[in-house]
């Protein structure tokens, strides 16, 4: 394994439109000791000829081909088995990289000694407008952080490929918010680092994507719930919990009411006592401390 090597994982799915663009911009990137592996995850367009065209011209591209679609956690893991590189990176294939995201990337992992880096992003929606997306800056050790809310993206990832090892790599039953799924893992063993200055665009036009599909991801929010639940009562607290389900009933809400009815009975029956019972024993305490008082004063 060459301890400079990074390896950008590409998985597609039917992306022969947009997937040059995506590896044009990291041949592009301003640090050169990299290795492309697109992993076509079973697409029924031309994916594949386009990928082969571009690696007549580019030496350093590996592709290799799923023969149906197994998703793009098995996609990403496929590349990440066959990575030969210490640093493993992802990239979707309707998105691009800034010139410099390998380069600052490395310089932090090096020069703070992590295993796992995440970034600032830009994100592009159906306006044109290019904006930063506001991933949440966090660093040092964020497991708490991470089970009470999502953070991190994928593309804006970085990651010592032995620690991708050390949690069995990415959860392929996840079907939505699987990088919060993988960043709650990670940061259960290691510390983060922040790059602040964006390092990929998020493209949000195409409507394919999951994040668009309102169900896909209440779904998936729920999975990552349900997978973590003992962690977040033991670690964040049992309203962190609930608020998961407050979210849940919320996200349900137009696209499966029995669900979004559900959890809002479940986040609304547990929340409201337990701010009575705290209340309770606040005013139990204050009952004490004034009875202490006014016994020694007598």
């Amino acid at each position: 394994m060459n301890d400079n090597l990074i390896t950008v994982v590409i998985p597609a799915y039917n992306r022969a439109k947009v997937i040059d663009s995506a590896i044009n911009s990291v041949i592009k990137q301003s640090y050169q000791d990299f290795e492309i592996i697109i992993v076509n995850d079973g697409s029924s367009d031309n994916t594949g000829e386009v990928v082969a065209k571009l690696i007549k011209q580019e030496h350093r591209i590996k592709y290799i081909e799923h023969p149906s679609n197994l998703g793009a956690q098995a996609a990403r893991n496929t590349g990440i088995r066959n990575a030969k590189g210490k640093w493993i990176t992802f990239l979707d294939s309707d998105d691009y990289l800034q010139t410099d995201s390998l380069e600052s990337r490395l310089h932090l992992a090096l020069q703070d000694d992590l295993k796992v880096i995440h970034a600032e992003c830009y994100v592009l929606r159906s306006d044109n407008q290019l904006r930063l997306f506001g991933v949440p800056p966090l660093q040092g050790s964020v497991y708490t952080d991470l089970l009470t809310n999502p953070g991190p993206v994928f593309p804006g990832l970085f990651i010592a490929k032995d620690a991708l090892e050390k949690i069995n790599y990415l959860d392929e039953n996840i079907i939505a918010y699987q990088e919060w799924d993988t960043v709650i893992r990670l940061a259960k063993l290691y510390p983060f680092g922040f790059v602040k200055k964006p390092v990929f665009t998020y493209d949000c036009r195409g409507q394919d994507t999951i994040s668009k599909n309102r169900l896909r991801s209440a779904n998936g929010y729920k999975q990552v719930v349900n997978k973590h639940w003992k962690d977040i009562v033991k670690v964040s607290g049992l309203p962190v919990l609930f608020q998961h389900y407050l979210n849940l009933s919320v996200y349900y809400t137009g696209v499966d009411e029995i669900q979004a009815l559900i959890y809002k009975i479940i986040a609304y029956f547990y929340i409201p006592n337990i701010i009575k019972l705290l209340v309770f024993k606040i005013k139990n305490q204050t009952k004490k401390v004034i009875k202490i008082f006014t016994n020694f004063y007598q």
